[in-house]
C-alpha cells in the first residue's frame, strides 16, 4: 500500500475497514435526530485519515499532485439537509473542491453520476451545498471555518467526542475509489478533464 498515492491509500483503507460496516439506515436517521451516530462515523473516518496521511494537518506536499480525499460534512444551502461526505480536494490549488461522495441511506453515492437513480435523488434532496471537513488545511482559501453554517460548526466541533460501533458482518463494499478520483490519470490529464466538465458545484 505504501507505493500508492495517499488519497488511494485512504480510500482503500476505509473501503476495507469502515464503509462496508456502516449502518446506513441508522446513519440517515441520525441526520434527522441528534447526529450522534453520524458524528461517531465521522470520527472513525477522521481517525482513518490521521492513520493514512500521518496527521490531521495537511498541505500540498502530502502527495506529488496535491490531491487528497478527506472526510467532511455538507449542508444544503436551501434544503439545510446534513450529510457526511468524502471530499476530493486539490491542495496544490489552494484547496479547490473537485468532487463529493455522500454517505446516505443508499450507501455511498458520488456526485457527477446523476444517471444513477440514487445519486440523482440525493442531489435533488440536498441541492447546492456548503461543506466543511475534519482536517486542518491552512492553505485552503475556499473554506472559512469561522463562516461555516452553524449546523456544520456544531457537527465538526464535537465529533471527536463520539464513537460509532460498526457492523461486524461483511457487506457489499460501496467502493468510491474510481468515482472520487481517477487515480491512474496524471494531474495534467485530470485538470484537462476538469476544464471540460467540472464535477462539483460552484460554491
Amino acid at each position: 500500500m505504501d507505493d500508492k498515492h495517499k488519497a488511494d491509500q485512504y480510500v482503500e483503507y476505509i473501503n476495507d475497514r469502515i464503509l462496508p460496516f456502516i449502518d446506513y439506515a441508522k446513519l440517515q436517521e441520525s441526520y434527522n435526530t441528534d447526529m450522534a451516530y453520524a458524528k461517531g462515523v465521522l470520527n472513525r473516518l477522521h481517525e482513518a485519515m490521521v492513520t493514512v496521511y500521518g496527521g490531521a494537518r495537511l498541505d500540498e506536499d502530502i502527495s506529488d499532485d496535491g490531491f487528497v480525499v478527506i472526510p467532511g460534512v455538507v449542508r444544503g444551502t436551501t434544503s439545510r439537509k446534513i450529510c457526511l461526505a468524502l471530499l476530493d480536494l486539490d491542495l496544490s490549488s489552494s484547496g479547490e473542491h473537485w468532487g463529493t461522495a455522500f454517505l446516505c441511506i443508499h450507501g455511498v453515492v458520488t456526485q457527477g453520476d446523476e444517471k444513477n437513480d440514487a445519486t440523482a435523488k440525493v442531489m435533488k434532496e440536498i441541492g447546492s451545498y456548503d461543506y466543511g471537513y475534519t482536517a486542518s488545511i491552512p492553505g485552503d482559501i475556499h473554506v472559512d471555518n469561522a463562516r461555516l453554517p452553524e449546523e456544520l460548526k456544531q457537527a465538526l466541533g464535537d465529533f471527536r467526542n463520539h464513537s460509532a460501533v460498526l457492523r461486524n458482518e461483511q457487506k457489499e463494499k460501496p467502493s468510491v475509489r474510481i468515482q472520487i478520483r481517477e487515480a491512474k490519470k496524471s494531474p495534467a490529464e485530470l485538470k484537462k478533464d476538469k476544464s471540460a466538465k467540472k464535477p462539483g458545484p460552484e460554491l
